[in-house]
């Protein structure tokens, strides 16, 4: 099935927007549409250092292994990328079954 022109000429339009201001994107306009975020009660509390991109994440001083899956939100709630993650965060952290870090949600100063 072929992709529709607007469609190519769209995405092309937002990298080259995106390439234009740097890869920083101002997230004060989305303020409006985040909520408060519930977090799981069972979920673990420690401060992140930026992930090294080995399959492991320093939390409190320790080394764990990320899960497969693992999924990292930003204050924002959006789904990114670990190495997108350049300082030490505090986070809420749930691990899995085995032990490995699943997910992992970096927290406003609020």
């Amino acid at each position: 099935m072929p992709i529709p022109t607007s469609l190519v000429a769209s995405i092309i339009s937002a990298v080259i927007e995106t390439a234009v201001q740097g890869g920083s994107v101002d997230t004060t306009k989305y303020q409006s549409y985040v909520t408060n975020r519930s977090l799981p009660p069972e979920a673990k509390q420690g401060v992140m250092l930026p992930p090294k991109g080995d399959g492991y994440v320093s939390i409190n001083g320790k080394s764990l292994v990320l899960s497969p899956a693992a999924q990292f939100r930003n204050q924002q709630n959006l789904i990114v990328l670990p190495m997108t993650i350049k300082n030490s965060s505090d986070v809420v952290y749930l691990v899995d079954s085995f032990g490995n870090v699943n997910r992992v949600w970096l927290l406003t100063p609020a």
